[in-house]
């Protein structure tokens, strides 16, 4: 009995180092993949997830998502133009759509820091042409969509009439076309508008003596090295600064059927690596001071539908329908959105987190959009 049970003890002995011992591997495995860097894991997740979703031979996306200071994960995928099969390259240019708006307004408050302009300052007394019954509107009615006007694209019934138009043309189509009309007091209410910042790109060319163009590319463009970062207009179209650049659906210069030359709240075309660059000067507050991007990012009523809204920055979580999970209280952020371009820029002060997405497959390309935001969102909440 006594060697059958040294016997058996000598076996569970055997056991236990062997399960100790598989036990210490199995840990040290773990501790290895712990050691991996954070964004080769994120890289991981997002990369079978555009696996599934995005075809390298459909008009697909460019990514940049940065964090803590650092560029995390970096990706292009899918066609920028699908005659030629040209793929989206790391410096491919997109129509950004309403981003714009984002940087049309920063390059406002530029002018208020100049003393040259004041948010309470009123649209007539800069742009005495315009109808008289914008006599109550002012800058920051423009900036913050809450100047009762209607909008040129939305509110227009022939879209057609609008091919070849320029900015500058916009004050003398109004008369006539309805567009005089306010759908509120400005200050009331809030209804997002176009047209207003059309106006808020009148209003730099009026203050600064430079067209639009060249303010945004001396004060904003120039200075950050965002040298594929451009504002289309009549001067210069998708393609003139070079062939990187990215079609609205992989086939089309224009968007919606026509001809899109007017600017100020759309018309720049840029990469994310460019508005990464934009980003960062902000935050680093080599664009306009910390007050001033703090009072760009409050709260300043809420636009249904679409979200709460500042002066030219989506706030907080907002009333954005699909994104609403997305985002955090302290968040400012932007989309976009013309013809097949999808667009989001968000800034998570809270995550440390910065996400630049931009996509020419429409609906399908704001889906898988959508995806790797919520994943990005998801993973450094919880790690």
């Amino acid at each position: 009995m006594q060697i059958q049970k040294t016997v058996i003890t000598s076996k569970f002995y055997f056991l236990f180092v062997l399960t100790m011992f598989l036990t210490s591997c199995s840990n040290e495995d773990n501790t290895v993949g712990a050691s991996v860097p954070e964004e080769k894991n994120l890289s991981t997740t997002l990369s079978e997830y555009l696996d599934e979703n995005q075809s390298e031979a459909d008009p697909g996306l460019s990514i940049l998502i940065k964090h803590k200071g650092e560029i995390v994960y970096q990706v292009q995928k899918g066609l920028a133009r699908i005659q030629g099969n040209h793929a989206i390259e790391q410096h491919t240019g997109f129509r950004i759509g309403s981003i714009t708006k984002s940087i049309t307004a920063i390059a406002i408050m530029q002018l208020v820091e100049q003393n040259q302009l004041s948010l309470q300052d009123k649209l007539l007394d800069i742009l005495p042409f315009l109808p008289s019954s914008f006599e109550n509107i002012t800058i920051a009615h423009l900036l913050s969509h809450r100047s009762g006007l209607l909008d040129y694209i939305d509110d227009n019934t022939d879209l057609s009439s609008l091919d070849g138009v320029t900015t500058s043309q916009i004050p003398s189509i109004i008369p006539g076309s309805g567009l005089d009309n306010l759908l509120f007091e400005p200050g009331s209410e809030g209804e997002y508008s176009n047209t207003g910042y059309v106006f808020l790109a009148l209003i730099i060319e009026e203050i600064s003596s430079m067209r639009y163009p060249d303010f945004l590319k001396k004060n904003i463009f120039e200075p950050l090295g965002m040298t594929n970062t451009f504002v289309i207009d009549e001067d210069e179209h998708l393609g003139d600064l070079n062939d990187n650049y990215a079609l609205s659906f992989g086939n089309s210069v224009k968007v919606l059927g026509f001809d899109s030359l007017i600017y100020g709240g759309s018309g720049i075309v840029s990469s994310p690596h460019d508005l990464n660059l934009f980003i960062e000067a902000l935050l680093n507050y080599e664009l306009i001071t910390k007050q001033n991007l703090n009072i760009m990012t409050i709260e300043q009523g809420p636009i249904e539908e679409i979200a709460d809204y500042g002066y030219g920055w989506m706030t907080g979580t907002g009333q954005y329908w699909h994104t609403e999970e997305l985002t955090d209280p302290n968040d400012f952020w932007h989309t976009g959105g013309f013809d097949g371009y999808r667009s989001v820029l968000s800034v998570n002060p809270d995550l440390d987190l910065q996400i630049i997405i931009l996509t020419n497959n429409g609906d399908k390309s704001q889906e898988i959009m959508w995806g790797i935001m919520r994943l990005t969102k998801e993973y450094f909440k919880n790690n």
